[in-house]
Protein backbone atom coordinates (compact mmCIF):
# COMPACT_ATOMS: atom_id res chain seq x y z
CA UNK A 1 0.00 0.00 0.00
CA UNK A 2 1.73 3.53 -1.07
CA UNK A 3 0.75 6.64 1.05
CA UNK A 4 -0.24 9.83 -0.69
CA UNK A 5 -1.00 11.65 2.26
CA UNK A 6 -0.66 15.09 3.43
CA UNK A 7 -3.29 16.27 6.54
CA UNK A 8 -4.13 20.26 6.58
CA UNK A 9 -6.61 20.38 9.93
CA UNK A 10 -8.92 23.23 10.06
CA UNK A 11 -12.59 22.98 11.70
CA UNK A 12 -16.28 23.69 10.48
CA UNK A 13 -19.48 24.26 12.94
CA UNK A 14 -23.04 22.01 12.11
CA UNK A 15 -25.79 23.51 13.73
CA UNK A 16 -28.59 21.37 14.09
CA UNK A 17 -32.26 21.21 15.81
CA UNK A 18 -33.99 18.64 17.63
CA UNK A 19 -36.96 17.93 16.13
CA UNK A 20 -40.00 15.97 17.45
CA UNK A 21 -39.36 12.92 16.31
CA UNK A 22 -35.91 12.75 17.80
CA UNK A 23 -37.19 13.44 21.23
CA UNK A 24 -35.26 11.78 24.16
CA UNK A 25 -32.41 10.49 21.53
CA UNK A 26 -29.22 9.79 23.05
CA UNK A 27 -26.65 12.74 21.89
CA UNK A 28 -24.48 10.10 20.25
CA UNK A 29 -26.99 8.23 18.72
CA UNK A 30 -28.41 11.67 16.97
CA UNK A 31 -25.48 12.76 15.84
CA UNK A 32 -24.54 9.38 14.49
CA UNK A 33 -28.09 10.00 12.59
CA UNK A 34 -27.42 13.54 11.07
CA UNK A 35 -23.71 12.71 10.50
CA UNK A 36 -23.66 9.04 9.20
CA UNK A 37 -20.09 9.89 7.68
CA UNK A 38 -18.76 9.84 11.18
CA UNK A 39 -18.20 6.60 13.12
CA UNK A 40 -19.86 6.73 16.62
CA UNK A 41 -16.06 6.44 17.87
CA UNK A 42 -15.05 9.68 16.54
CA UNK A 43 -18.38 11.68 17.87
CA UNK A 44 -18.08 9.95 21.02
CA UNK A 45 -14.35 11.39 21.10
CA UNK A 46 -15.62 14.91 19.79
CA UNK A 47 -18.29 15.08 22.89
CA UNK A 48 -15.08 14.02 25.55
CA UNK A 49 -13.32 16.86 23.91
CA UNK A 50 -15.76 19.27 24.06
CA UNK A 51 -16.81 19.84 20.34
CA UNK A 52 -20.25 19.68 21.05
CA UNK A 53 -22.70 22.25 22.63
CA UNK A 54 -26.42 22.18 23.57
CA UNK A 55 -28.36 25.11 24.30
CA UNK A 56 -24.79 27.04 24.09
CA UNK A 57 -23.84 24.77 26.77
CA UNK A 58 -20.77 22.21 26.25
CA UNK A 59 -21.84 18.89 26.73
CA UNK A 60 -19.95 15.99 27.81
CA UNK A 61 -22.07 13.08 28.19
CA UNK A 62 -22.64 10.66 24.96
CA UNK A 63 -25.67 9.62 26.80
CA UNK A 64 -27.26 13.11 26.99
CA UNK A 65 -31.22 12.90 26.26
CA UNK A 66 -32.05 15.42 23.96
CA UNK A 67 -35.25 17.09 23.90
CA UNK A 68 -37.05 18.90 21.04
CA UNK A 69 -36.43 21.73 20.22
CA UNK A 70 -32.32 21.91 21.51
CA UNK A 71 -30.04 23.47 19.68
CA UNK A 72 -26.66 21.56 18.95
CA UNK A 73 -23.52 23.01 17.27
CA UNK A 74 -21.03 20.76 16.14
CA UNK A 75 -17.19 22.07 15.91
CA UNK A 76 -16.00 19.58 13.55
CA UNK A 77 -12.00 19.23 12.78
CA UNK A 78 -11.97 18.85 8.83
CA UNK A 79 -8.58 17.01 7.31
CA UNK A 80 -8.08 17.86 3.60
CA UNK A 81 -6.37 15.63 2.03
CA UNK A 82 -3.97 16.16 -0.22
CA UNK A 83 -4.01 12.63 -2.71
CA UNK A 84 -5.41 9.50 -0.65
CA UNK A 85 -4.00 6.15 -0.47
CA UNK A 86 -3.40 3.90 -3.33
CA UNK A 87 -4.80 0.45 -2.72
CA UNK A 88 -4.43 -3.02 -4.95
CA UNK A 89 -8.31 -3.56 -4.52
CA UNK A 90 -9.61 -5.00 -7.88
CA UNK A 91 -11.55 -2.80 -10.76
CA UNK A 92 -13.69 -4.26 -13.02
CA UNK A 93 -12.48 -1.74 -15.81
CA UNK A 94 -15.55 -1.18 -18.92
CA UNK A 95 -13.76 1.18 -20.72
CA UNK A 96 -10.40 3.38 -20.31
CA UNK A 97 -8.46 5.91 -22.47
CA UNK A 98 -6.31 8.32 -21.64
CA UNK A 99 -8.48 10.70 -20.18
CA UNK A 100 -11.32 8.94 -18.13
CA UNK A 101 -11.92 5.46 -16.56
CA UNK A 102 -15.37 3.67 -16.40
CA UNK A 103 -15.78 0.97 -13.98
CA UNK A 104 -18.77 -1.59 -13.10
CA UNK A 105 -18.36 -0.45 -9.59
CA UNK A 106 -19.82 -3.37 -7.01
CA UNK A 107 -22.37 -3.01 -4.06
CA UNK A 108 -20.72 -2.04 -0.83
CA UNK A 109 -17.92 -0.03 -2.36
CA UNK A 110 -17.95 3.82 -1.18
CA UNK A 111 -16.89 6.08 -3.71
CA UNK A 112 -14.96 8.36 -1.83
CA UNK A 113 -13.00 8.41 1.10
CA UNK A 114 -14.61 10.34 4.65
CA UNK A 115 -12.72 13.06 7.03
CA UNK A 116 -12.85 10.55 10.11
CA UNK A 117 -15.47 8.10 9.05
CA UNK A 118 -16.28 4.41 8.72
CA UNK A 119 -14.73 4.79 4.91
CA UNK A 120 -10.94 6.04 4.86
CA UNK A 121 -9.82 3.04 2.82
CA UNK A 122 -11.22 0.43 0.52
CA UNK A 123 -12.85 3.33 -1.82
CA UNK A 124 -13.21 3.40 -5.46
CA UNK A 125 -10.95 6.31 -5.40
CA UNK A 126 -8.27 4.20 -3.45
CA UNK A 127 -8.12 1.42 -5.82
CA UNK A 128 -8.05 3.78 -8.85
CA UNK A 129 -4.95 5.99 -7.11
CA UNK A 130 -3.16 2.50 -7.49
CA UNK A 131 -4.94 1.51 -11.12
CA UNK A 132 -4.35 4.41 -13.10
CA UNK A 133 -0.30 5.12 -13.46
CA UNK A 134 -1.40 8.12 -15.61
CA UNK A 135 -3.07 10.83 -14.04
CA UNK A 136 -2.33 14.25 -14.36
CA UNK A 137 -4.40 14.64 -11.29
CA UNK A 138 -7.60 16.95 -10.42
CA UNK A 139 -7.03 20.84 -9.25
CA UNK A 140 -3.50 20.41 -8.78
CA UNK A 141 -4.19 17.04 -6.68
CA UNK A 142 -2.74 13.79 -8.22
CA UNK A 143 -5.92 11.86 -7.64
CA UNK A 144 -8.78 10.96 -10.10
CA UNK A 145 -11.91 13.49 -10.47
CA UNK A 146 -14.83 11.16 -9.52
CA UNK A 147 -17.60 13.09 -11.90
CA UNK A 148 -21.18 11.63 -10.11
CA UNK A 149 -21.46 9.49 -7.75
CA UNK A 150 -23.39 5.93 -6.75
CA UNK A 151 -24.44 5.35 -3.17
CA UNK A 152 -22.08 2.57 -1.79
CA UNK A 153 -24.95 -0.01 -2.06
CA UNK A 154 -25.78 0.83 -5.69
CA UNK A 155 -23.67 -1.43 -8.30
CA UNK A 156 -23.16 -0.47 -11.57
CA UNK A 157 -20.89 2.34 -14.23
CA UNK A 158 -19.49 5.18 -12.69
CA UNK A 159 -17.19 7.63 -14.49
CA UNK A 160 -13.49 8.99 -13.32
CA UNK A 161 -11.29 11.36 -14.84
CA UNK A 162 -7.71 11.07 -14.96
CA UNK A 163 -7.27 15.19 -15.81
CA UNK A 164 -8.91 18.61 -15.16
CA UNK A 165 -9.63 19.11 -18.93
CA UNK A 166 -11.67 15.70 -19.02
CA UNK A 167 -13.16 16.39 -15.77
CA UNK A 168 -14.19 19.89 -16.80
CA UNK A 169 -15.40 18.08 -20.29
CA UNK A 170 -17.80 15.70 -18.62
CA UNK A 171 -19.15 17.53 -15.85
CA UNK A 172 -20.43 20.24 -18.28
CA UNK A 173 -22.10 17.11 -19.93
CA UNK A 174 -23.68 16.42 -16.74
CA UNK A 175 -24.37 20.01 -16.03
CA UNK A 176 -26.06 20.56 -19.24
CA UNK A 177 -28.04 16.74 -18.82
CA UNK A 178 -26.67 15.60 -21.92
CA UNK A 179 -24.94 12.19 -20.78
CA UNK A 180 -27.79 9.39 -20.16
CA UNK A 181 -28.37 7.54 -17.46
CA UNK A 182 -30.28 4.69 -16.70
CA UNK A 183 -31.04 1.82 -14.11
CA UNK A 184 -32.59 -1.13 -13.21
CA UNK A 185 -34.00 -1.58 -10.13
CA UNK A 186 -37.07 -3.70 -8.45
CA UNK A 187 -39.48 -2.11 -6.92
CA UNK A 188 -42.84 -2.93 -4.44
CA UNK A 189 -46.01 -3.19 -6.27
CA UNK A 190 -47.24 -3.66 -9.58
CA UNK A 191 -46.12 -0.16 -11.22
CA UNK A 192 -48.87 1.89 -13.32
CA UNK A 193 -48.95 3.21 -15.68
CA UNK A 194 -45.91 0.67 -17.29
CA UNK A 195 -44.30 3.67 -18.39
CA UNK A 196 -44.24 7.46 -17.58
CA UNK A 197 -42.20 10.24 -15.27
CA UNK A 198 -42.27 11.59 -11.74
CA UNK A 199 -41.54 15.01 -11.52
CA UNK A 200 -41.22 16.42 -7.98
CA UNK A 201 -39.07 18.86 -6.67
CA UNK A 202 -36.37 17.59 -3.89
CA UNK A 203 -35.62 18.84 -0.29
CA UNK A 204 -32.90 17.44 2.22
CA UNK A 205 -33.72 17.17 5.20
CA UNK A 206 -32.36 16.17 8.76
CA UNK A 207 -34.96 13.93 9.79
CA UNK A 208 -35.98 10.53 9.30
CA UNK A 209 -34.88 10.51 5.78
CA UNK A 210 -32.13 12.40 4.01
CA UNK A 211 -33.99 13.78 1.16
CA UNK A 212 -37.90 14.07 0.63
CA UNK A 213 -40.53 14.81 -1.88
CA UNK A 214 -41.29 18.59 -0.87
CA UNK A 215 -42.71 22.14 -2.58
CA UNK A 216 -40.66 24.13 -0.43
CA UNK A 217 -38.82 27.06 -2.04
CA UNK A 218 -35.14 25.46 -1.37
CA UNK A 219 -35.68 22.47 -3.32
CA UNK A 220 -34.58 21.44 -6.20
CA UNK A 221 -36.17 20.15 -9.46
CA UNK A 222 -35.80 16.47 -10.12
CA UNK A 223 -37.18 14.22 -13.01
CA UNK A 224 -37.24 10.33 -13.23
CA UNK A 225 -38.78 8.76 -16.24
CA UNK A 226 -39.13 4.59 -16.44
CA UNK A 227 -40.81 1.52 -18.40
CA UNK A 228 -41.74 -1.43 -16.39
CA UNK A 229 -39.49 -4.47 -18.02
CA UNK A 230 -41.87 -6.84 -16.43
CA UNK A 231 -43.67 -7.86 -13.29
CA UNK A 232 -41.73 -10.20 -11.35
CA UNK A 233 -44.73 -12.04 -8.94
CA UNK A 234 -45.99 -9.13 -6.46
CA UNK A 235 -42.67 -7.05 -7.91
CA UNK A 236 -42.03 -4.88 -10.91
CA UNK A 237 -38.75 -4.55 -12.67
CA UNK A 238 -38.22 -1.37 -14.06
CA UNK A 239 -35.75 0.24 -16.12
CA UNK A 240 -35.06 4.47 -14.83
CA UNK A 241 -33.44 6.90 -16.76
CA UNK A 242 -32.76 10.29 -14.72
CA UNK A 243 -32.70 13.35 -16.22
CA UNK A 244 -31.60 15.40 -12.87
CA UNK A 245 -28.77 13.40 -10.95
CA UNK A 246 -30.32 14.60 -7.26
CA UNK A 247 -29.40 12.64 -4.07
CA UNK A 248 -31.17 9.47 -3.81
CA UNK A 249 -33.34 10.69 -6.43
CA UNK A 250 -34.95 7.27 -7.56
CA UNK A 251 -35.14 5.84 -3.86
CA UNK A 252 -36.84 8.90 -2.86
CA UNK A 253 -39.52 9.43 -6.03
CA UNK A 254 -40.57 6.11 -6.35
CA UNK A 255 -41.00 5.52 -2.58
CA UNK A 256 -43.33 8.41 -2.47
CA UNK A 257 -45.61 7.30 -4.97
CA UNK A 258 -46.20 3.87 -2.54
CA UNK A 259 -43.44 1.61 -4.81
CA UNK A 260 -40.14 1.63 -2.47
CA UNK A 261 -37.07 0.29 -3.97
CA UNK A 262 -36.95 -3.30 -3.20
CA UNK A 263 -33.96 -3.53 0.13
CA UNK A 264 -33.93 -0.12 0.42
CA UNK A 265 -33.20 0.81 4.46
CA UNK A 266 -33.24 4.18 4.32
CA UNK A 267 -37.06 4.89 2.09
CA UNK A 268 -38.48 1.63 1.62
CA UNK A 269 -40.62 -1.12 3.47
CA UNK A 270 -39.18 -2.70 6.27
CA UNK A 271 -41.60 -6.01 6.35
CA UNK A 272 -40.72 -6.50 2.52
CA UNK A 273 -37.31 -6.00 3.45
CA UNK A 274 -37.52 -8.59 5.89
CA UNK A 275 -39.04 -10.91 3.19
CA UNK A 276 -36.83 -10.40 0.35
CA UNK A 277 -33.78 -10.58 3.26
CA UNK A 278 -34.44 -14.31 3.42
CA UNK A 279 -34.14 -14.77 -0.33
CA UNK A 280 -30.36 -13.23 -0.32
CA UNK A 281 -31.36 -9.22 -1.00
CA UNK A 282 -29.12 -7.60 1.66
CA UNK A 283 -28.72 -4.44 0.14
CA UNK A 284 -31.15 -2.44 -2.42
CA UNK A 285 -32.14 -3.38 -5.43
CA UNK A 286 -30.36 -0.62 -7.70
CA UNK A 287 -27.88 -1.03 -10.48
CA UNK A 288 -26.27 1.49 -12.86
CA UNK A 289 -26.73 -0.42 -16.38
CA UNK A 290 -26.04 2.10 -18.54
CA UNK A 291 -24.41 5.17 -19.37
CA UNK A 292 -24.09 7.66 -22.96
CA UNK A 293 -21.64 10.46 -23.16
CA UNK A 294 -19.36 12.26 -25.33
CA UNK A 295 -16.02 11.31 -25.26
CA UNK A 296 -13.10 14.34 -23.93
CA UNK A 297 -10.76 12.95 -26.35
CA UNK A 298 -13.13 13.33 -30.02
CA UNK A 299 -16.52 14.52 -29.10
CA UNK A 300 -17.65 10.34 -30.13
CA UNK A 301 -20.42 9.56 -28.47
CA UNK A 302 -20.15 6.44 -26.44
CA UNK A 303 -22.60 3.70 -25.05
CA UNK A 304 -21.44 1.17 -22.28
CA UNK A 305 -23.41 -0.83 -20.36
CA UNK A 306 -23.12 -3.35 -17.31
CA UNK A 307 -24.68 -6.78 -16.71
CA UNK A 308 -27.15 -7.03 -13.41
CA UNK A 309 -24.83 -7.79 -10.65
CA UNK A 310 -25.57 -11.43 -10.04
CA UNK A 311 -26.59 -10.97 -6.41
CA UNK A 312 -29.61 -9.09 -7.81
CA UNK A 313 -30.03 -11.86 -10.86
CA UNK A 314 -30.42 -14.50 -8.00
CA UNK A 315 -33.12 -12.36 -6.37
CA UNK A 316 -34.63 -12.16 -9.03
CA UNK A 317 -34.49 -15.93 -10.01
CA UNK A 318 -35.62 -16.87 -6.55
CA UNK A 319 -39.07 -14.53 -6.93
Amino acid sequence: MTLFRHLVISFYMRHYTVTSQENSLRLDQYLTKVKPDLTRAFIQKLIKGGHVFVNNKKATKASYKLKENDELIVDIPSIKEVGVVAENIPLNIVYEDSDIVVTNKPAGMVVHPTDHGAHVSGTLVNALMYYCKDLSGIGGEKRPGIVHRLDKDTSGLIISAKNDKAHNYISKQIHDRKVKKKYITLLKGHLSPNEGSIESPLEKTHGDKDMKVSGAKNAKYALTHYKVIRYVGDYSLVEVQIVTGRTHQIRVHFSAIGHPVCGDKMYGDKDLNAKLEDLGLKRQFLHAKELVFKLPKNDELIKLSAPLADDLEKVLSEL
